[in-house]
């Protein structure tokens, strides 16, 4: 929220970069001079370095980085537009990947440990009217101790990948406000909950909340580091609520004597109430479809055209939600799912981690949790937060274990707790509820991929405790079937296995893969193999049509949209691209067969719930 005032400065563009696969940079301390005209070291200067553009990642700008992971430099030369004489001045980041170390003239702003979510560097006493020059050192290595680990379904694009901007503040400063609605019979009751920072910690300031279009002004005193609600009741006539068909925003605003705040918002209720999800009220369905944040030519960073492309496609299909996998998306993606009247879920890339709950997996987590909540709490399409996608348990079966005390439980316990802490307004899911255990399988994230196998003959048992469960407002579960003609079954079971705990339930993933309709490899390939595009239709057919009798199901949602890239695929499908091909779409937006099969499916869903 630093970043929605006045005297913002956007360092975006055009920086210098190297990648420093033998880390010279950080050996010879770049940071500190360039090598003159007669010395051989430190071997660097300005002109020697490529041109790049951020926010992105080096992936989608440079041939010959397509698979790099490791260390690069990123360096940029700025004056500041506005210097103020008396105030903070903040560093601000949209999102580094993954790990990144900073230097502003010389000096050590620190480090951020993970990668995706926003943060921010104070650097008031180090920042410089004229020739300021920022060294971002980043290692994007995939590592086992990291978050995600040594496998992930995407492509690990490395570099600053989220916006950059100069934000300078007053002494005292609005940090943040987060604003959540609440139907009370025939009124709506809007509450506004303001922090105030500053090095004074004693100092009070008055502060004002404002939605001038609805004639709303409340005013109170607020102490420094010492968070205060304000609130305000309004006729349900009097507002129009935030909704998909209707996705109004209100400019708001939070005013001291030294600042104004604004933001576009939209004001709804999202909640849980037995088997069922209510927006505004109203019981919702949600027709959703999986996607990765992956644009053609930019990769990991979003462009308004790509965003507007995704969300036309979706529609298309007759989606009203978006299961955002597997990490937080940059903050331009929420704001334009609120003004495009999109729902979505957000998600840490909490992915296959058998052992989230030890340091330093619980930690980066829960960080990049934390950060990403405090900046998106306040977008009305975000309904749900996810805390992980299948990280199963301990392994050990439920029968002989009840405890939320080993294993990974210990962190979906925090993970859960820092969400109700932080942003109580919104719904808690994990793509983990449908981890099970059968007579023949015991499934972890070690065993890496499986399928289960002759679903027909199988016992399903939930393999959490039951304490697990209770965690969640709704039990998110990716089910995918060796062979189309186990669902209903696989459905059937699964549902049955969910349905003592009394909540709703949502297919967070189902599918399979194809290729292209016009492979040339076509004619030589079974539709019933693998890969084939009438296998993945007849997959999505069942998938959809076994739902059809299951009202505790609240939403469906096939993986995924597009195919994506990852170095993880190498089949004849994939057609020698490395593309992950579970796609409705290729990843350039070209749809399959499949996606005029999944659109008529989600038609026909929508009439057997009616």
């Amino acid at each position: 929220m630093l970043t929605r005032r006045s005297n913002t400065q956007r360092l975006d563009g055009t920086w210098r970069f190297n990648p420093d696969p033998y880390q010279r940079c950080h050996q010879q301390k770049w940071w500190l001079r360039e090598g003159g005209a007669d010395e051989f070291f430190p071997c660097f200067n300005a002109e020697g370095l490529w041109n790049i553009q951020v926010p992105g990642t080096w992936k989608t700008q440079f041939e010959e980085l397509k698979w790099y992971d490791g260390y690069a430099n990123y360096m940029l030369d700025f004056d500041v537009d506005n210097p103020i004489d008396d105030g903070e001045v903040f560093l601000c980041f949209d999102g580094v990947t993954y790990h990144c170390e900073l230097y502003l003239n010389g000096f050590h702003l620190g480090y951020h440990e993970w990668g995706y979510s926003p943060f921010v560097k104070r650097v008031t006493d180090i920042v410089r009217p004229k020739r300021n020059r920022l060294f971002v050192l980043v290692d994007s290595h995939i590592r086992q101790d990291r978050v995600p680990g040594i496998r992930c379904d995407w492509n690990n694009d490395g570099g600053i990948t989220g916006s950059v901007t100069l934000v300078s503040t007053p002494r005292t400063y609005v940090q943040n406000f987060r604003t959540q609605t609440k139907l009370i019979g025939n009124r709506v009751q809007i509450d506004c909950e303001v922090l105030l920072q500053g090095r004074c910690r004693d100092v009070r300031e008055q502060v004002r909340f404002e939605i001038p279009e609805l004639e709303i002004a409340i005013d109170a005193e607020v102490a420094c580091n010492s968070p205060r609600t304000l609130s305000v009741e309004v006729a349900r006539d009097g507002i129009q609520l935030w909704s998909p068909d209707a996705p109004k925003l209100y400019e708001t605003r939070v005013v001291t004597r030294h600042e104004t705040l604004n933001d576009e918002i939209g004001y709804r209720e999202i909640r849980r109430f037995g088997r069922e999800i209510y927006l505004n009220g109203e019981p919702i369905r949600l027709y959703g479809v999986a996607v990765h944040s992956e644009f053609p030519g930019t990769g990991r960073t979003p462009t308004d055209e790509g965003i507007e492309r995704m969300v036309t496609k979706a529609r298309e299909l007759g989606c009203n939600f978006l299961r955002c996998a597997h990490y937080p998306y940059a903050e331009q993606f929420g704001r334009a799912m609120d003004r495009l009247g999109m729902l979505w879920w957000e998600e840490v890339p909490v992915y296959w981690l058998p052992r989230v709950h030890e340091e330093p997996q619980r930690s980066h987590a829960l960080g990049m949790l934390r950060e990403t909540i405090v900046r998106d709490w306040n977008r009305a399409s975000l309904i749900f937060w996810s805390v992980s996608n299948e990280c199963a348990g301990d392994g050990t079966p439920k029968a002989s274990n009840d405890s939320l005390e080993t294993g990974n439980y210990p962190y979906w316990v925090d993970a859960c707790k820092l969400v109700r802490n932080l942003d109580p307004s919104r719904l808690i899911s994990s793509a983990d509820s449908g981890y099970r255990a059968t007579l023949q399988t015991n499934w972890s994230p070690a065993a890496g991929d499986a399928f289960d196998d002759d679903v027909s003959e199988q016992v399903w048992l939930p393999a959490h405790p039951d304490a697990f469960y209770e965690l969640l407002d709704v039990l998110g579960a990716n089910l995918y079937v060796y062979d189309p003609d186990d669902n209903p079954a696989a459905t059937d079971k699964l549902v049955a296995m969910l349905n003592p705990y009394g909540k709703p339930i949502m297919i967070t993933e189902f599918g399979s893969m194809s290729t292209l309709d016009d492979d040339p490899t076509l004619p030589r390939r079974s539709p019933g193999e693998t890969g084939h595009p009438e296998r993945h239709a007849a997959t999505l057919r069942t998938g959809y049509r076994a739902a059809h009798r299951h009202r505790e199901i609240v939403g469906m949602v096939p993986w995924c949209l597009m195919d994506v890239r990852v170095p993880m695929h190498w089949r004849w499908y994939n057609r020698g691209s490395s593309t992950f091909a579970y796609g409705l779409l290729t990843n350039d937006f070209l749809p399959k067969q499949v996606f005029a099969v999944a659109k008529d499916e989600i038609a026909r869903l929508k009439e057997a719930w009616k």
